[in-house]
């Protein structure tokens, strides 16, 4: 779990769906899992602490501004 706790973990794993699959059908897949298991992560933490708050909420929109990330590269690579 603590590897789920660090939003660098998260940006890495959406870069990589973006530069893998590119901005394609087959990278949404992947991009609304990821979405979802988003949704139940925040879920199981329970309530924000002003400790923790940050880290929380970061790590969804980081993992679509890294998808996008990917992909543009992805587009200029290949």
């Amino acid at each position: 779990m603590r590897l789920l706790d660090r939003p660098l973990s998260w940006g890495l794993v959406g870069f990589f769906i973006g530069l893998g699959l590119g901005a394609s059908s087959g990278s949404v897949w992947p991009l609304g899992i990821g979405l979802l298991v988003y949704i139940y992560y925040m879920r199981g933490h329970g309530p924000a602490r002003p400790a923790t708050e940050t880290k929380l909420f970061t790590t969804g929109p980081l993992f679509l501004i890294t998808w996008v990330f990917g992909f543009l590269v992805n587009g200029w690579a290949f």
